[in-house]
């Protein structure tokens, strides 16, 4: 059984060696901000007290920066006592060579109304139509509402069809 296992892994770095395409900083980087603005769902993983917790979110981002409208709750407890935040994405599966994926490390600031220039720059980002999808849903926005900006540093990309296999970019 040990030795199949070890062929398998073996047959798999021969494929994965065959379709690898290395890119430069600068190259990757387009791949992953390209990546971030075709998505628009990532989980966003805090920790607190060795607690950890991964929140699904709607976002939007400008480069690699990415911008969550929230009303508070736990994540926002937790990034106010711990501000490094891990971030995952990933585009639609349908079998292993469909595979994209994006792991950002980084930052995390809570901007606040009360912030009215930064708060203001980042609504610009993420526009008005969470609103929308509120008002369909006949909750009302709270006008009080947070935005997590959280700036990468570092990043892991996969995409296999394009052969981009785990690169990392870093600041």
């Amino acid at each position: 059984m040990e030795e199949e296992i070890k062929e398998m892994e073996n047959d798999f770095t021969k494929i994965l060696n065959r379709r690898t395409r290395k890119l430069s900083k600068e190259e990757l980087k387009k791949e992953i901000i390209k990546f971030i603005g075709e998505n628009k769902i990532c989980t966003i993983a805090t920790c607190l007290n060795n607690i950890p917790r991964s929140t699904p979110v709607r976002y939007r981002s400008k480069d690699m920066t990415i911008y969550v409208l929230t009303e508070g709750g736990v994540k926002i407890k937790n990034i106010m006592e711990n501000p490094n935040v891990s971030v995952s994405l990933y585009g639609d599966y349908s079998g292993f060579e469909s595979v994209k994926g994006l792991q950002l490390w980084g930052r995390a600031e809570i901007i606040k109304p009360e912030d009215e220039e930064k708060y203001a720059e980042a609504r610009s980002i993420i526009k008005s139509e969470e609103r929308e999808d509120l008002k369909k849903l006949g909750v009302k926005a709270s006008p009080d509402m947070k935005i997590i900006k959280i700036e990468a540093t570092r990043a892991r990309y996969l995409n296999f069809p394009d052969g981009i296999l785990n690169q990392v970019w870093e600041v």
